[in-house]
């Protein structure tokens, strides 16, 4: 999961909190911020004619979501903003683990049971997990809810470490050979009982897309788009620019590590710095090596820059558990920066 980013520009000023903030500090890219669900126009200077942005952030997807539109017409531009938080809200109702009326909650509540509708986004997200998976040598799995379960990151916290039995009656619920996707009927179906899947490592990105998208369809060609770390740059903030800068901290002495420049292009951080549990004086990361059942800690943290949202979101967790000298051959990556 991504760690602190953030927006940087010649002025800056510190952002509201909210969900995920002690996790990743962001700035605006703009210089000025918008306070929780407002809209607001920042009045822009362009060479050609003057710029309207508007601005604003929202807790969605259990994190804080930003969204920046800039356009000549600021009514459009409000519109595209107010379009691109409900993309986010429909990715929130469809994959979040955290809603018992979530399009995938269903799906592993029939876990061993039987195939359950879902919407087209749901079936294409799974699809692109599980291919992130084969590809990782099953290091990367998205059906690692019970595994997190286990540990304590969901349901009821643990005061002791689990047992070697636990974790190996664990593993035997995961694995995506057991998922059935069926494209043409539009459903899922996990073959075992207890079975789960979590979309943590995929669903940000897909929901980065999903708002991009919606500036896009409103005509916009400049913005911003941040799903609790996972960025979108789309455009230039200005003429002349060569895109949106984007300040990657480091996890541990919080300076300034690498800036990235997107243009039409995402990144997103995987790390266990940050969200972790202590179990029995333990700390153990969230992100876990399916394959052992147990935390992978091999780096602080990795960074990948790609085309979209999505990729960027699972191959940041896959390279990462993986590390940089497995992590080759795949073309998606456009950049891909370690840390530790």
């Amino acid at each position: 999961m991504p760690h602190s980013l953030k927006w940087r520009t010649r002025s800056q000023a510190a952002a509201p909190p909210g969900p995920g903030f002690t996790r990743r500090r962001f700035l605006t890219s703009l210089g000025l911020m918008a306070g929780a669900g407002a809209l607001v126009p920042l009045l822009g200077r362009s060479r050609r004619a003057p710029m309207a942005s508007v601005e604003a952030g929202r807790p969605l997807l259990g994190t804080w979501v930003r969204v920046v539109a800039r356009d000549r017409d600021a009514a459009r531009a409000t519109r595209a903003v107010e379009r691109a938080f409900a993309a986010v809200r429909e990715v929130d109702a469809q994959m979040s683990v955290h809603r018992a009326d979530s399009d995938l909650a269903r799906v592993n509540r029939a876990a061993g049971e039987n195939a359950v509708a879902a919407p087209p986004a749901l079936v294409e997200v799974v699809e692109r997990a599980c291919d992130a998976a084969r590809r990782s040598g099953a290091l990367y799995d998205p059906t690692v809810l019970p595994l997190m379960t286990l540990y304590g990151f969901y349901g009821p916290v643990r005061d002791r470490l689990p047992g070697a039995r636990e974790v190996d009656a664990t593993l035997a619920l995961m694995g995506v050979g057991q998922v059935r996707v069926d494209r043409a009927a539009g459903t899922l179906f996990l073959a075992r009982r207890g079975a789960g899947l979590d979309l943590g490592s995929i669903g940000k990105g897909w929901a980065v897309d999903r708002a991009v998208a919606a500036l896009r369809a409103e005509g916009i060609h400049s913005g911003l788009v941040d799903c609790g770390g996972n960025v979108y740059g789309l455009g230039v903030p200005e003429d002349g620019a060569d895109g949106w800068s984007v300040g990657l901290l480091h996890p541990v002495t919080h300076r300034s590590a690498r800036v990235f420049t997107l243009r039409d292009a995402a990144i997103a951080t995987s790390g266990n710095t940050e969200r972790y549990r202590l179990i029995g004086g333990v700390r153990l990361g969230h992100l876990f090596d399916a394959r052992r059942g147990l935390p992978a800690n091999g780096h602080l943290s990795v960074t990948v820059m790609a085309k979209s949202g999505v990729d960027s979101d699972r191959m940041s967790t896959a390279a990462y558990l993986l590390g940089p000298d497995r992590f080759h051959g795949w073309p998606e990556a456009l950049d891909t920066f370690f840390i530790g």
